[in-house]
């Protein structure tokens, strides 16, 4: 009875397709990887936004939200609800930022931690460039005012934004928030598209 195998040539010639293959399959791997990164980062960010939101319409107070960007590339987003006001005490109509970078425990909403965080994503985490992301969501209808403004003081325009940018530095996802407090993710132009995210 004869035995059947590979020939030595055979063997070799199936090592050569698979490393051809492996190396077109790498530069594709790990874009999917950055581009999950960015999608986390949004998510997270996203999140915080709207339960910061929700939180001050259902509790009948003013949140305040921050992005800060912390030493070596890293940042977090924190959100904070003022203390429940005492019987026959006013509700606040001010709320102050919580400083997520050293005092992560103060950025509370509804008694639970509310904070975005770069730690979280792990190695190579997407950078950010924030602009003026410092506001509060007012309890009127979960719209945006200056912290430290009057509930029912509005914010002129969308300058509330923050650009999550992959590590490669190839793509990139900006964070808007209107005035009327709904935040909403879009693909700056001339960068590639992101399934998922509408252009800016």
């Amino acid at each position: 009875m004869k035995q059947r195998g590979f020939t030595l040539i055979e063997l070799m010639v199936t090592l050569v397709v698979l490393v051809v293959l492996a190396t077109m399959a790498v530069p594709s791997f790990m874009d999917y990887l950055q581009k999950a990164r960015v999608r986390g980062a949004v998510d997270s960010v996203t999140n915080v936004l709207a339960r910061a939101r929700q939180g001050a319409v259902k509790s009948n107070m003013p949140i305040a939200v921050a992005a800060l960007q912390k030493g070596g590339g890293a940042w977090c987003v924190g959100a904070r609800q003022p203390a429940e006001p005492g019987t026959w005490q006013p509700r606040p109509l001010t709320a102050s930022a919580c400083d997520c970078s050293t005092a992560a425990a103060a950025c509370t909403v509804e008694n639970e931690p509310l904070v975005a965080d770069s730690s979280t994503l792990g190695n190579n985490a997407p950078t950010v460039t924030i602009t003026d992301f410092d506001f509060s969501y007012s309890p009127k209808l979960g719209g945006v005012s200056d912290n430290g403004a009057p509930n029912r003081v509005f914010l002129a325009s969308a300058n509330s934004s923050m650009v999550v940018t992959s590590a490669n530095g190839r793509y990139q996802v900006r964070v808007e928030v209107t005035p009327l407090g709904q935040s909403f993710a879009c693909v700056p132009s001339g960068k590639p598209p992101f399934s998922g995210y509408r252009d800016c």
